[in-house]
């Protein structure tokens, strides 16, 4: 006799229970999908005993009496009809499956009445069987009452987590079905507490109502969606917000293309937080990987990641509000810290369709008025340079530790920088900022330096402050960066070839990786035993010693995990080493230099993510000094 039989209905069922109800969290989340495919436009879900008793109400479109009957049993749905619908899907079920799962293990109550019918209906299940059927007075759409979820499975209910756990994991999904709805208006009551309500009057208003609105200030939106800034960065990756085609998804590839994005516009251990909404041919997707439809698969992947980069990269390459703080003087309030300042967003708030307030564009002052005052400031510096006696001049506080090799000014690095890595076709000791038009150049004027670190602009009636370690690397960076790639870098014989004392490990590292270091610019030769000579390096500032750098390269090679990687590392050390340092005294040429390469690179993070420029509005100072 055989020994395979099939499964009786409850057991398959409590299975497929398993699959689909993890928790009260997955549970909330299929019934709000399913109010949400029947037109809802207002929902609410309210919460207790740790999640097991849940009842969640909409005024979408209703079952009639014959739906009803059907709803709760397996593979019963109106979203689909054969096979090639499942592959062609707008709607966020399909199944079957959620309803007849829950109804498995629970009591469960479904009122529903469509609005063309009279009377209403109602049934009440047990482990899945109807117990009781009958016509009730309701208003239009569908109410379901969970009791005892999990009651017959007592394995399942001794793994649910405490009640703090569930309650915060019910919260995040009612919180990412409305983003993903800011047109439905959804509330969520937990333990008779309404920890979470939107209006259901668009986008804004809804990231407003769910985050607040230091979030909301925070954020740039983009044709898919929101990016936010340095201010509202996180530690982790739950504040990165994905859904394609409206459902919430998690996606490496999504993920990856954002975090590409953000490259060096964040600092190490941070990560964005961001709202993506991808709109995408269903046929070129398939949701069906799993029970949650969480997970998904791209049918082009790497499409999918160039066209959701691409479109970051466009709206936060050189967007320097992203990365560049506003720094603001808080005043102690009492009472008040807490409420929202309703004028911050007078046209966002009670608007069906919400839209960012465009600011009020301000007059700048003229260019020739920078022009002058450069002047001016120019000739105040010479006459303060020559007033001072000779030992106190241009002598930084830390010059002492400072070597002889380092005291090359910036204005010399950045002209053997232009001769060395400008495109041929361009004068030498010419620069792309001197082939600008008046017109088109950044219109700033630099104040001065403090403390021998930081650089202190005038720009759009803002007071900036700028580190000028961070400006150097940076354009040292994006300099290197663009002619190691394109092949371009220069390499100079050495008259003395250096020679270096390596181990046998070493050695064959360098000589199995030849090609990599006459990338870089440097010409090896075996000398012999435990020796090389560096006959070749790249034309280049070493401030931190050829050897330094040859070495630091060798390391890397060590502890390779891929070339690209590698390379990437090497241009951002090189950038970072070679950079001037806090503590060195510039001129005013070299200032504004500096500055005017920064705008023309537009960048405003340094590789590690750091941000180059803080900023102090004038209207915030006014406001300090009493004058508003």
């Amino acid at each position: 006799m055989g020994v395979i039989k099939i499964l009786d209905e409850s057991v398959s069922n409590i299975i497929a229970a398993g699959e689909v109800v993890e928790n009260p969290a997955s549970m909330i989340k299929e019934i709000l999908e399913n109010s949400l495919d029947a037109g809802s436009t207002n929902i609410r879900v309210q919460v207790k005993n740790s999640g097991r008793d849940v009842t969640v109400s909409d005024n979408g479109t209703g079952m009639s009496k014959e739906d009803l009957l059907l709803c709760i049993e397996r593979h019963a749905t109106s979203k689909i009809f054969n096979k090639e619908d499942i592959f062609n899907l707008y709607t966020y079920g399909f199944r079957g499956e959620a309803l007849a799962s829950i109804a498995s293990v629970s009591k469960i109550r479904i009122s529903s009445k469509k609005e063309s019918d009279d009377l209403g209906s109602e049934i009440k299940a047990l482990a899945g069987k109807v117990t009781k059927f009958s016509p009730v007075s309701v208003n239009h759409g569908t109410e379901i009452e969970i009791k005892d979820l999990f009651y017959n499975t007592p394995a399942r209910l001794k793994f649910l987590r405490k009640k703090s756990t569930e309650y915060s994991k019910i919260k995040e999904t009612v919180l990412k079905e409305s983003l993903a709805n800011p047109n439905v208006g959804l509330s969520l009551e937990i333990e008779g507490r309404e920890l979470l309500k939107t209006s259901g009057k668009g986008i804004q208003n809804t990231i407003l109502e769910l985050f607040g609105r230091n979030v909301l200030k925070n954020l740039k939106e983009f044709p898919m969606g929101f990016l936010g800034n340095m201010e509202i960065s996180r530690s982790s990756k739950d504040h990165i917000h994905t859904y394609v085609n409206g459902r919430y998804v998690k996606s490496q590839i999504l993920e990856k293309a954002i975090m590409d994005g953000y490259y060096t516009k964040l600092t190490k251990g941070k990560y964005p937080f961001a709202i993506i909404f991808l709109e995408i041919d269903p046929k070129e997707i398939d949701v069906n990987v799993h029970p949650s439809k969480k997970i998904v698969k791209f049918s082009e992947g790497s499409l999918v990641y160039n066209r959701v980069f691409s479109e970051i990269e466009k709206a936060i390459g050189k967007d320097e509000d992203i990365v560049s703080p506003e720094m603001t003087f808080h005043e102690r309030k009492k009472d008040v810290e807490n409420l929202l300042d309703l004028d911050d967003f007078k046209g966002i708030i009670d608007k069906r369709v919400s839209t960012p307030e465009k600011a009020e564009e301000k007059d700048h002052p003229k260019k020739e008025n920078y022009q002058k005052d450069s002047l001016n400031f120019r000739e105040e510096v010479i006459k303060t340079e020559e007033m001072r006696l000779p030992g106190e001049r241009n002598i930084p506080p830390q010059k002492e530790s400072v070597s002889m090799e380092e005291k090359k000014t910036v204005h010399n690095l950045v002209k053997e920088e232009e001769m060395v890595y400008h495109k041929s076709n361009i004068p030498e000791g010419k620069s792309e900022a001197l082939d600008k038009s008046p017109e088109t150049k950044e219109m700033f004027r630099v104040i001065g330096q403090f403390m021998n670190s930081y650089i202190l602009v005038e720009r759009n009636e803002t007071l900036e402050i700028y580190d000028q370690h961070i400006v150097q690397e940076r354009v040292l960076y994006e300099t290197l960066k663009k002619k190691h790639f394109s092949r371009e870098v220069a390499m100079q014989n050495l008259l003395v070839p250096l020679k270096l004392q390596l181990s046998y490990e070493e050695k064959n590292i360098v000589f199995d990786n030849l090609e990599i270091f006459g990338e870089f610019g440097f010409e090896i030769e075996d000398f012999g035993d435990d020796e090389v000579l560096v006959r070749g390096v790249p034309v280049f500032d070493f401030r931190t010693s050829i050897e330094n750098t040859f070495r630091f390269m060798l390391e890397e090679l060590k502890n390779e995990t891929g070339v690209k990687d590698f390379r990437e590392r090497i241009i951002v050390s090189m950038s970072c080493r070679n950079s001037i340092k806090a503590g060195e005294k510039l001129s005013y040429d070299e200032m504004e230099l500096l500055i005017e390469r920064l705008h023309e690179v537009g960048k405003y993070t340094c590789p590690h993510g750091r941000p180059i420029i803080l900023k102090i509005t004038l209207e915030e100072l006014e406001k300090n000094f009493k004058r508003r």
